[in-house]
This record gives C-alpha cells, sequence and structure tokens, in this order.
C-alpha cells in the first residue's frame, strides 16, 4: 500500500513537473534593445525589453539652449505607444487607467521645460490588443513599431520608433491583415468594384487597416491622374462577415496623406 501511495505521488509530482517544464517553453526569450534619438532640441533615451511583457523605460531631455513650451493640460505630453506596423491596433498598456482628457487649447495650460530639464516615462504594454472598449485579445504575430512622441506648443513635435517582432503563443482569436483583406475581396461588391477598375488599368493599393469596435476596417483606392477613387470595407474581425461598404473620391492631397 505505502509503495501504491509513492508510485502516485511521483506521478503526480511528474505531471507537475512537465506543465512548469512546458510553461518555461512558450515563455517568450526576453530580448533587450535601446533607441537614443535626438531630434528638434530632445533627446531620447529608451531601453525597451521584449519578453512575456513589453517593457518600456524612457526618458526625454531638453538639449537646447532654449525652454520648450508644451501643453500641459493632459499632462506631460511625452507619449509611448505599441502599433501594429500595418494596421491601427495598438498593444494594452498593463493597468491602463479608464477615463480621458481632452486635448484642447488653453492659454492657462502652457507649462516650461528648461533646458537640460528630463522628462522620464516607464510603461509596460500587454500582448493583446483592444477589440472593443470591454474586451481584448491576443496580439496578432508579426512586425510592431514602438512609437515615441513629444507634442510641443508652435514647434514640430518630436516622434521616433522602433521596429520590434512578436510572436505570440497564445491561438489568436481574429483575423490577420492579410486575412481580412482576403476575405473582403469575395465580397461580390467588393469583387466588382475590383474588375471595374482594373478593366480601366487603374492601378489599385491597399491601406493599413483598423482595429475598432469588433471589426477590422480595409480599404483599398484606384489611382487616377487627379486622385483616386477609394472602397472602405467594415467586416467582423472574427468572422469576416461584411457589415458595410462605403466608396468615395478623394484629391491628389489626401492621396498623398492616406499612402503615409
Amino acid at each position: 500500500m505505502k509503495k501504491l501511495l509513492v508510485l502516485i505521488l511521483l506521478f503526480f509530482l511528474m505531471l507537475i513537473f512537465s506543465a512548469c517544464e512546458a510553461n518555461q517553453l512558450v515563455a517568450p526569450d526576453q530580448e533587450t534593445l535601446t533607441h537614443d534619438v535626438e531630434q528638434n532640441g530632445l533627446a531620447l533615451q529608451a531601453t525597451i525589453k521584449v519578453g512575456k511583457d513589453i517593457n518600456v523605460d524612457a526618458s526625454i531631455t531638453n538639449t537646447s539652449s532654449e525652454t520648450i513650451i508644451y501643453n500641459g493640460r493632459c499632462g506631460i505630453p511625452f507619449r509611448i505607444s505599441v502599433q501594429k506596423e500595418d494596421a491601427h491596433a495598438n498593444l494594452v498598456p498593463r493597468n491602463r487607467k479608464g477615463g480621458g482628457c481632452t486635448d484642447v487649447f488653453d492659454p492657462d495650460d502652457l507649462r516650461e521645460m528648461k533646458p537640460n530639464e528630463t522628462f522620464d516615462k516607464k510603461i509596460t504594454f500587454k500582448r493583446e490588443v483592444s477589440l472593443t472598449n470591454k474586451r481584448t485579445v491576443p496580439a496578432l504575430n508579426g512586425e510592431y513599431k514602438v512609437f515615441f512622441s513629444f507634442e510641443m506648443h508652435e514647434k514640430e513635435r518630436f516622434l521616433s520608433s522602433l521596429p520590434i517582432k512578436l510572436t505570440n503563443n497564445k491561438e489568436t482569436e481574429i483575423m490577420t491583415v492579410d486575412q481580412a483583406k482576403k476575405m473582403a475581396k469575395t465580397n461580390k461588391e467588393v469583387k466588382r468594384w475590383f474588375d471595374e477598375h482594373e478593366k480601366q488599368d487603374m492601378p489599385i493599393e491597399s491601406e493599413d487597416a483598423i482595429l475598432s469596435e469588433g471589426m477590422w476596417t480595409v480599404a483599398f483606392h484606384a489611382i487616377y491622374q487627379d486622385g483616386a477613387n477609394r472602397i472602405v470595407i467594415n467586416m467582423n474581425a472574427e468572422t469576416g462577415e461584411v457589415k458595410a461598404i462605403h466608396y468615395e473620391e478623394v484629391g491628389k492631397d489626401v492621396l498623398g496623406f492616406l499612402k503615409d
């Protein structure tokens, strides 16, 4: 009887050990990156640790000889985000606070950043993106960019980015951007739009997708001499069901913005 109990105990210990070992195998290896940039009188120093979470430790310093003015209504406008390369889908900050701030202009909100003054910021991102205001899903595999920005009053803002690659071990719950675009093209109405413009030998380009309110919004534009014809498709991000299709004509100025 004692031998049987010992064997059962050993069996459970082996199961626990195997589970722990499996968890260690799927946990992402940590990679440490640095990003140092000087631009518009500001110097950024950042360390990004990519592991189970994405940890960013950054500072920005006024390296000019002049005082920098900024709008402090919503706090110090030193912002960090992580966005998928081919889509407007941002990683969710851990311990994200609810609510928000309307960044409007009021002269009483203007603040000073003296020469050699430094602002520090630490933030941690989960490997998740917002599907709706109340639900997040595992981030898709692929290329992302860590964006750093600082908004200045009446002066060009500081903006820099660093590419990172994420591989998520969790099963995806939404379509990839490529899957969403391919699914959109199977819709009869969308196929007709493509056929009409391809017959006219108009170059067709795709745009970055947008993930919002449970939907992928994918868009394409067919270019002609003075602008472009545009089609925008809203579809369920999980099933691919097309919810709405919109059309519009855009001028060269808007087309340039879409390409940027």
